[in-house]
């Protein structure tokens, strides 16, 4: 089929495609369905989710620590991409450098693609919900930049975290042993950021005192909170911190009634 035929071909189909949507978009599970239809019909690589760079990971690891978020498998999981929406699209995310990976379908499944950021709106991994902090957001404060976990309490209580992992080189003790030339690997730590959004302000929070500034009038609950979990803030700091915002959130109700 010539190029513009093909064209024309599509442009029918996403004709039908609209009028489809139209139809079903009150039940969800259908309109998802439908989309994935739709994307499969027109072909995957005229997608344009399939046109960035390719990805590559330059880091080494022996300790068992890796640069992505939970893993550096791909999961099936949900893309917003200029402004539109792709289900069960095959994601991982390198948090080192805050980087969104896509696998591509076909031949070169074996090589992922690194997500033009700039286009990127949001998407779901592992039931979280993550969204690009500067997409279409003129309010977004100068100190945030990139992808953050959206986690919504309430429209004036949203908590985001930026997942992100320290990069260290460590030597490669096996070389030496073996009396080759030594080299290094790499090895990752976690290290997130915390900021929170109450009533259209954004505060970062990095300590139990920046969290007193924001609500000064739970001071006396805020600090109980702290002392009754602190096993919790030491070995799982983002649930800690959701779990104190969720708390404060509950104080915040009967206040907007």
């Amino acid at each position: 089929m010539k190029n513009s035929q093909k064209k024309n071909t599509i442009f029918i189909l996403f004709g039908l495609f609209l009028n489809i949507i139209s139809t079903y978009s009150q039940n969800n599970s259908n309109t998802i369905s439908i989309h994935n239809l739709f994307d499969k019909t027109v072909e995957n690589e005229n997608l344009p989710i399939f046109n960035g760079p390719r990805y590559i990971n330059y880091y080494r690891s022996l300790d068992n620590t890796h640069c992505y978020y939970i893993s550096g498998n791909f999961i099936s999981g949900d893309l917003n991409y200029q402004n539109q929406s792709y289900y069960n699209v095959d994601l991982k995310y390198d948090i080192n450098n805050d980087v969104l990976v896509l696998k591509p379908i076909g031949k070169f499944d074996y090589l992922g693609i690194s997500l033009i950021k700039d286009n990127v709106g949001s998407f779901k991994i592992y039931d979280k919900q993550f969204i690009n902090i500067n997409f279409n957001n003129p309010s977004c404060p100068a100190f945030m930049n990139g992808y953050y976990q959206e986690i919504i309490f309430s429209k004036d209580n949203i908590l985001y975290i930026k997942h992100h992992k320290n990069r260290t080189k460590v030597i490669d003790n096996k070389s030496i042993a073996e009396g080759s030339n030594q080299s290094t690997t790499d090895s990752f730590i976690e290290k997130n950021e915390f900021v929170l959004k109450y009533k259209n302000a954004y505060y970062k929070i990095a300590s139990k005192n920046d969290v007193i500034k924001i609500f000064p009038e739970y001071k006396s609950k805020i600090k109980d909170f702290y002392s009754n979990n602190d096993q919790l803030e030491e070995s799982d700091n983002k649930v800690f911190i959701e779990n104190l915002i969720k708390e404060i959130n509950n104080f915040l109700v009967p206040e907007s009634n």
